[in-house]
């Protein structure tokens, strides 16, 4: 008796030794990024499940946030309070730029260049991911942050076609809204970035693409207060006085906004190419398609532009694991897995190859939008310092409440006054 249990504790804590062992032989990689919801968080769950499967070794430990927790503090909480991530997701351009000039990114130039990697992607994605010619960003995902998508069944019901120009755009708003359908569903709540992209664009249509920067650069010969300014806030201004967007723009966020243009409580919705993701997951049976912003009489600026940025995966410079992490990251932007997320997302994708993998019928959508295009103007708050882009967005979320646009960019100059 006395035999058998000793042999029992012996069988114990061999299988304690050996799974402590497994344990420590296990590498953990904390990944950080903002996807909670549509069908690509169904999508990276089973390919960071396949990842594991093929490399049992690592073990990819998530850490998820909403979009505008991540980008204001989520994410700088976790480099400031000594939890670096070591795999982590960030829009490409100015934040890109901002980490690398802390020290968070790893450079990854030399990775990049290993076995032709960074010629599977496109070329227009570089500019995003790279800061003075060294690459920082592996880039995963081309978005266009603001379309106009509409409900194909309601324009079909009411005879109308997609607007080429501003005042055919209204036209359409004004015939929902006196059939008693909400135009424009938008939910700005939080930073402001939904309704403070469109408005980006907007002044880019109206003061020009260049003059645009300088405003965001804060550079002297240009303010918030400048006429062209106000002037493209005022189409908003001017849509909000007639009635042709939802009440509580300002209340309620942009996932509540999409639901109800999910539910069919409205006939457009202004946001990013990720609604294609998101639709597929959550409203299946949705007939509907998009359109650019209509071009603007007198607008300065390309009128075939659109606003987009490329959006990737950097490694932590402090991490303990680089070539764990750089491993996840080829797997991830592999040509086969990126196929297979296209054709579950209808994302378009930075890497090359990928095209005729898509089965959703909005990825054409897409596809013309971003071939139309002549310019790619940066949103706000990706391609600026946060500050800038934040004081505009503010003065938009104001001209949502129903303030003028002259006294809301106003306070938008004093808000940036002390950078100048």
């Amino acid at each position: 008796m006395k035999r058998s249990i000793q042999m029992t504790i012996l069988g114990c804590i061999l299988v304690m030794s050996l799974a402590f062992t497994a344990m420590a032989e296990t590498v953990v990689l904390d990944f950080a990024h903002a996807t909670v919801g549509g069908s690509f968080r169904d999508a990276l769950t089973k390919i960071i499940e396949d990842f594991e499967a093929e490399n049992p070794g690592i073990h990819i430990k998530e850490n998820t946030m909403k979009d505008e927790i991540y980008e204001t503090v989520g994410l700088l909480s976790l480099f400031q309070g000594g939890t670096p991530p070591d795999v982590y997701f960030q829009w490409g351009g100015w934040l890109v730029e901002r980490d690398a000039a802390e020290g968070f990114p790893a450079d990854l130039t030399e990775e990049m260049a290993k076995d032709g990697w960074k010629d599977s992607f496109v070329d227009s994605a570089w500019s995003d991911a790279t800061v003075e010619g060294r690459i920082y960003m592996v880039p995963h995902s081309l978005d266009i942050t603001n379309l106009i998508w509409y409900n194909k069944e309601m324009f079909d019901k009411f005879g109308l076609s997609e607007p080429t120009t501003w005042d055919e755009f209204l036209d359409i708003c004004e015939t929902f809204k006196q059939n008693g359908i909400v135009p424009l569903a938008a939910g700005n709540k939080g930073v402001g970035w939904p309704m403070g992209n469109w408005a980006g664009h907007l002044v880019s249509r109206v003061i020009g693409e260049n003059a645009y920067d300088s405003l965001l650069k804060l550079e002297a010969e240009t303010s918030f207060s400048d006429p062209g300014v106000v002037a493209a806030l005022e189409l908003l201004a001017d849509m909000v006085r007639k009635g042709y967007f939802n009440v509580g723009v300002n209340v309620i966020d942009s996932t509540e906004a999409r639901m109800m243009f999910f539910m069919e409580q409205a006939a457009m919705h202004p946001i990013g190419s990720w609604l294609v993701s998101s639709a597929r997951r959550d409203a299946p049976e949705l007939v509907y398609a998009g359109f650019d912003t209509p071009a603007i009489p007198g607008g300065k600026g390309d009128q075939t532009s659109m606003t987009g940025l490329t959006t990737g995966y950097l490694v932590g410079a402090e991490t303990a694991h680089f070539d764990e992490a750089v491993s996840f990251l080829r797997y991830l932007t592999s040509l086969p897995v990126q196929r297979y997320r296209v054709g579950e997302t209808g994302d378009l994708s930075a890497v090359k190859g990928t095209e005729d993998a898509a089965v959703e019928p909005n990825y054409a959508t897409l596809v013309k939008i971003s071939e139309k295009a002549k310019r790619t103007v940066a949103p706000p708050d990706t391609g600026y310092e946060l500050e800038v882009a934040y004081a505009f967005y503010n003065a938009v979320a104001r001209v949502m409440d129903g303030v003028d646009p002259t006294a809301a960019l106003a306070e938008a100059d004093q808000a940036v006054a002390y950078l100048r």
